[in-house]
């Protein structure tokens, strides 16, 4: 009875670890993915808000995935970067506006609130988180 245990137990072992590996992998893929969507969302409302002109703002509202570790804003793009399988990977998307404003610092997953507002006299829509 024992030897049969031990020969399930050395059977059903690397089942768990690959099962496990692969649960892991599966849920880092989905964090960049969200976090691509994220910022796609966020370039194409700067865009939008470029588009009105003046006196245009807007609050937004994106999901952070688990794992983000940071957003910035570089000339004409939104980077989020995400932490995934022990790298950091950054979620990269492009917008037609000129764009400035800081994303920068760790933050929590789930619902962000951010701020666009078109900046009249610098020709711009700022991008802000909104506490």
């Amino acid at each position: 009875m024992l030897v049969l245990a031990g020969f399930a137990l050395a059977f059903m072992l690397p089942l768990a670890f690959l099962f496990i590996s692969s649960s892991n992998a599966e849920l880092s893929e989905t964090s960049v993915n969200q976090a691509k969507i994220s910022a796609r969302t966020i370039a194409d409302e700067a865009g939008e808000l470029y588009l009105q002109g003046p006196d245009a703002k807007k609050t937004i509202f994106v999901n952070y995935p688990n794992g983000i570790v940071n957003g910035s804003i570089e000339g004409g793009l939104v980077v989020l970067t995400v932490n995934a399988n022990g790298q950091e990977v950054d979620a990269v998307s492009t917008t037609f506006a000129n764009i400035s404003g800081n994303l920068a610092g760790k933050r929590l997953a789930g619902i962000q609130r951010i701020r666009l507002e078109y900046i009249w006299n610098g020709n711009y829509v700022n991008i802000s988180y909104k506490d």
